[in-house]
C-alpha cells in the first residue's frame, strides 16, 4: 500500500487508525510525505520504519527500490525459512496463467511465482490467450478485464465452455458492473481481485487454491 500522509478527505494517519480499529493486519506499506522528521515518531507507533518512507519530491527509481525492498522483506519473513513452505513448494504441480496487458505486471507475476516453482504462462492479449489455452491446460488463471483483442470477461466465458476449464480469477482496476459480476459468478468465478493488489495476499490465495486441488506438497 502506498499511502500519502496529506490527503483531502482522510489524512494518512486517519487511514492507519481505521485499519487498526477494524482489526485488519496492515499490508506492506510505504509512506509518502514531505515532512519526514515531523512524523517519524508517529509512524513508528504503527510499525513503520524510516526506510519505508519516501519523501517528496521523489524520483520513480527511488520509489521502485523502496517497493522492491518492502515486498521482498515481507515475503521473506512470511515464507523463507519455513520448513512447511519449503516442502509444499518442492512438489509443485500447479500451472498458473496470467492474462494482463501491462508487461511490467506480467514480469512481476512470473518472477514471484516461478520462485515458488509454479509453472507460469503469461499472455498480453485476450485473443492470443484464448487460442493458446484451448490447447495448453492451466490450473489457475488470472484474467484482467480490460485487454487488447478479446476482453477478459468474454475470454473467461469462452474458456468456461472447455471440457476442463481453469479456476479463473478476474482482475480489474475499476468496479465491475453488476451484470458482469453475475455473468462471471455464473461460470464459477469465486474470487475477484482489485488493482492495485497485494502480491503477498495473491501468493497466499494461489497457495490455498493449489492446496485444495492437491497440486502442492
Amino acid at each position: 500500500m502506498l499511502l500519502d500522509l496529506k490527503m483531502q478527505k482522510l489524512n494518512g494517519f486517519e487511514v492507519l487508525d481505521k485499519i487498526k480499529k477494524a482489526g485488519i493486519s496492515l499490508p506492506p506499506t510505504i509512506i509518502i510525505t514531505g515532512q519526514l522528521p515531523k512524523y517519524i515518531g508517529q509512524l513508528k507507533d504503527y510499525g513503520i520504519d524510516e526506510q519505508d518512507v519516501v519523501t517528496k519530491p521523489f524520483n520513480f527509481e527511488a520509489m521502485e527500490q523502496c517497493i522492491n525492498r518492502k515486498l521482498g522483506s515481507q515475503i521473506v519473513s512470511a515464507e523463507v525459512g519455513s520448513e512447511y513452505e519449503d516442502v509444499i513448494y518442492k512438489k509443485n504441480r500447479c500451472r498458473l496463467g496470467f492474462v494482463e496487458d501491462e508487461e511490467d505486471v506480467l514480469e512481476h507475476f512470473s518472477e514471484f511465482f516461478k520462485e515458488r516453482k509454479y509453472n507460469v504462462l503469461c499472455f498480453n492479449n485476450g485473443t492470443k490467450a484464448f487460442e493458446s489455452l484451448k490447447k495448453e491446460k492451466v490450473d489457475i488463471l488470472f484474467v484482467d478485464i480490460k485487454l487488447p483483442g478479446m476482453q477478459g470477461d468474454c475470454l473467461m466465458e469462452e474458456l468456461s465452455k472447455l471440457p476442463a476449464p481453469p479456476f479463473m480469477i478476474p482482475v480489474s482496476a475499476d468496479p465491475m458492473a453488476d451484470g458482469m459480476l453475475d455473468r462471471l459468478k455464473a461460470i464459477g468465478c469465486k474470487h475477484f481481485i482489485a488493482k492495485p493488489f497485494d502480491i503477498v495476499e495473491l501468493i497466499e490465495l494461489v497457495k490455498t487454491i493449489a492446496l485444495e486441488k492437491k497440486l502442492l506438497g
